[in-house]
């Protein structure tokens, strides 16, 4: 997918029980803005191997999905509760996940997108927030 050269920062936080983990990356990636959604694509070097990550998104909900050494594609969508796959070399996971609070914020030379949603497993959910910077 072709598109204008950008830069992509992602700050992300997780929070189960007394325990929080908290993540910062950039990237290199494309943006591309086709008939009101947005794409975004950019890639992941793990351990694992390399990932190859498309977020979409406009005013109403956000889909990442991730292609390569992990096979994932999540929907986030605010207020509602949703089913996602989330496959590993180890097998494929369902999780749910309820988005509490999503939001796009445009500026000129950049768009922000915040995120916060709950991984449903077991008993105590994953709190997680996500803040991702698209720097054009």
């Amino acid at each position: 997918m072709a598109g204008n050269k950008c830069t992509i920062h992602l700050k992300s936080r997780q929070k189960m029980g007394d325990e929080t983990e908290q993540n910062q990356e950039s990237y290199q990636g494309s943006f591309m803005d086709r008939e009101g959604r947005r794409f975004l694509t950019y890639k992941r070097n793990t351990e694992d191997g390399e990932i190859d990550c498309l977020i979409s998104f406009d005013r109403k909900n956000l889909t990442m999905t991730q292609r390569g050494a992990l096979n994932s594609k999540l929907e986030l969508i605010p207020g509602k509760q949703t089913v996602n796959r989330y496959g590993t070399s180890m097998g494929d996971l369902s999780i749910q996940i309820y988005t509490r609070h999503y939001q796009v914020i445009e500026m000129k030379d950049n768009i922000k997108i915040l995120l916060d949603y709950d991984i449903v497993t077991g008993s105590e959910p994953i709190e997680t927030s996500m803040d991702i910077e698209i720097i054009f």
